[in-house]
C-alpha cells in the first residue's frame, strides 16, 4: 500500500493519525504499535483476548514511510485524581 504513495504522504498519514489522537486536549495515555500489518493485528487481538483493550479501540492501520510497516494507536483517557 505505501509503495503507491509519495514518501512524504506516508509520513503525513502517520503524523495526522497521531496528531488527531493527541490534539483533543484531553489528558490521555497512548500505546503505539509499529510493525507489519500481521504483527500489529496479532498484538491487538492478543491484547483483546486478555481484556486489555477492545479491537475497535485502536486506530486504523496507517502506513509509515518504511515499506511494509504500519502504525496503530490506542488512546485511553487518564483517570483524574480527586483534588
Amino acid at each position: 500500500m505505501s509503495e503507491n504513495l509519495p514518501a512524504n504522504a506516508n509520513e503525513t498519514l502517520a503524523g495526522l493519525t497521531i496528531e488527531a489522537l493527541t490534539a483533543s486536549g484531553i489528558p490521555a495515555n497512548r500505546m503505539i504499535l509499529i510493525g507489519t500489518k500481521e504483527w500489529i493485528t496479532g498484538v491487538i487481538h492478543n491484547l483483546h483476548s486478555v481484556r486489555f483493550a477492545e479491537v475497535g479501540a485502536w486506530s486504523q492501520l496507517v502506513p509509515t514511510r518504511n515499506k511494509g510497516e504500519m502504525i496503530s494507536v490506542l488512546m485511553r483517557r487518564r483517570v483524574q485524581d480527586p483534588a
